[in-house]
């Protein structure tokens, strides 16, 4: 043992030395370690800068590192460029949102347009009339003095006032006998009547986003004195609007979401916009409630959760026009707290990415699996992402659909509907 050990050169120890340091290297390149591998590299070949095995494995982590290095960079690439798209269908959402809006305000201003021109040509049509018509059928001079002649002087008559608009269709136009007077007086009806609607229609114009403005009141005031419709008219006319108009607004802010403890403010606001006393507020409140109630037993309520407002809300109204109830949460921890205690929802529609909650889509479907009262639900994904391994994912998971926005409004409907008709179905058959 002695004598090999003498035997031992300077040489043979580095090489000894090296070939411990390199064992540790091929152990830390099968963990992953790249980096510690490579120090520990640079340390054997500083102990031995002319071992080929040394530089070997420095070649294979430079290559194992720069492949590494290319993937992150691919990674962070198409992470970019999932980014891109979705701010790109977000652009495309908000731009069609915004073409939407514009259009139905074009229609709007278009119909209100319509509306003045057929009220002004209605108003010269009926002054034209008026200025047309023969004047009632008199006696010649002879006649009269022939007819006084023979018979006494006829006690004076009080002229009857005449009927309301609402009762003239129902007078005398059944009567065999109808005189000539007659028929004036309803002729004469019929016109006025024809006037309240016209003045109604351009109230209804006026009305439409609130009271009316300086200039609409001095439009209004000129189309009362073609129309030939009186200040009380006016009065019992504009009021009737008026309460329709502000019911119509205030049925609208509570369908969107937009009316609660929260933001209580919106009806003290909408109440002076249309120029509504508390007690007209009460009595039309109470009107509303009882046929929302009513609504809201035959309606399906739908649960929609997404982080986006905008969307958030143009996914509500289009549910609302196709006959749905819907529960709007931004968060998946409002919709968490409220399945909790509250009646179950006909359906959820969830987004994945909700960046604003501690639980994202999957979690949060998770979570409410312990709910028993939720369980069945159809619970729908919809979202902007479409990495295959998250579709399946969510398969996986047992959701009974997954959308990718953009989705047209008619394929949303179609599957909501369908999945309600299957769940309706299957609760049937329990």
């Amino acid at each position: 043992m002695i004598e090999k050990q003498s035997d031992l050169t300077p040489r043979d120890d580095v090489k000894k030395s090296v070939s411990e340091i390199l064992k540790r290297v091929d152990m830390l390149l099968k963990q992953g370690d790249l980096k510690t591998a490579m120090l520990e590299t640079k340390r054997a070949k500083e102990v031995d800068p002319r071992n080929v095995y040394a530089l070997a494995f420095e070649e294979r982590i430079v290559a194992l590192l720069e492949q590494s290095e290319k993937k992150k960079l691919e990674a962070d690439e198409a992470a970019r460029q999932r980014e891109a798209q979705n701010a790109q269908r977000k652009k495309e959402d908000e731009a069609r949102l915004k073409a939407e809006e514009l259009r139905k305000k074009k229609e709007q201003e278009e119909e209100a347009a319509r509306m003045r021109e057929h009220a002004r040509l209605e108003a010269q049509r009926q002054m034209a009339a008026q200025q047309a018509s023969p004047p009632a059928t008199s006696t010649p001079p002879a006649a009269v003095s022939l007819a006084h002649a023979q018979q006494p002087p006829a006690a004076p008559v009080a002229t009857p006032l005449p009927p309301r608009p609402q009762q003239a269709a129902t007078q005398s136009f059944g009567s065999p006998h109808t005189t000539s007077s007659e028929i004036s007086l309803l002729a004469s009806l019929k016109k006025q009547l024809e006037s309240y609607n016209s003045y109604k229609a351009a109230l209804i114009e006026v009305w439409a986003d609130g009271a009316a403005s300086t200039e609409e009141q001095q439009w209004l005031k000129v189309l009362r004195e073609t129309l030939n419709i009186s200040s009380g008219d006016h009065s019992r006319l504009e009021h009737e609007v008026q309460l329709e108009a502000y019911q119509e607004a205030l049925k609208r802010a509570w369908s969107h979401g937009r009316v609660n403890q929260e933001n209580a403010q919106i009806l003290s606001d909408l109440r002076r916009t249309f120029h509504i006393s508390q007690d007209d507020h009460d009595k039309i409140e109470a009107r509303l409630l009882s046929e929302m109630q009513a609504l809201a037993k035959k309606q399906a309520r739908i649960a929609v959760i997404d982080d986006d407002g905008k969307l958030l809300d143009l996914i509500c109204e289009t549910l609302q026009d196709a006959g749905f109830s819907t529960l709007p949460f931004r968060t998946s921890d409002e919709a968490y707290a409220y399945l909790r205690t509250n009646p179950t929802p006909d359906l959820i529609l969830c987004d994945i990415n909700l960046e604003t909650s501690t639980m994202g889509g999957f979690s949060f479907f998770e979570k409410i699996q312990w709910l028993e009262h939720v369980q069945e639900v159809p619970f729908i994904f919809l979202t902007g992402l479409t990495d295959e391994v998250l579709v399946r994912t969510g398969k996986e998971l047992g959701v009974d659909d997954y959308l990718t926005k953009p989705i047209s409004d008619q394929t949303l409907i179609a599957t909501i509907k369908g999945k309600l008709k299957r769940f309706s179905r299957l609760k049937g058959l329990k």
